[in-house]
């Protein structure tokens, strides 16, 4: 269940570039990513962990969903894994993004892979 105030902190209207560059978004996006990647590890061993996602694996995988060409052109790679949490943040936020979504995609072998998927498929739900 998610409380209805959420959606009120996206903003009508956003284009995926806006989405991509919003600071408070991404900072939302790096406490979430980095919880769904603790519980994909703790359901892996069987026990609690806290870990946290190595931003590389972000900025690839945003290279590889087709979506490195919607952000400015001189981001750095930390800028460009950024882009990446503030997206799965505004998708988990509006909706269109569960959490466990970002889980199953955490809990691959090929994380890259799985996580250029659900940003490809989430921006193509935004931009819809």
């Amino acid at each position: 269940m998610r409380p209805r105030g959420l959606k009120g902190l996206l903003g009508q209207g956003r284009s995926l570039r806006d989405i991509m560059l919003d600071k408070g978004l991404a900072a939302l996006g790096d406490a979430l990513v980095n919880f769904a990647y603790s519980v994909a590890l703790s359901l892996a061993s069987g026990k609690p962990m806290g870990s946290r996602l190595d931003n590389k694996l972000l900025w690839e995988a945003l290279r590889a969903s087709g979506l490195r060409d919607k952000a400015p052109r001189r981001m750095s790679r930390h800028e460009l894994a950024d882009a990446a949490e503030a997206l799965l943040a505004y998708g988990w936020l509006s909706g269109l993004l569960g959490f466990w979504n970002i889980v199953e995609a955490l809990q691959g072998q090929d994380l890259v892979s799985s996580l250029s998927e659900l940003l490809r498929a989430l921006a193509e739900k935004i931009e819809h």
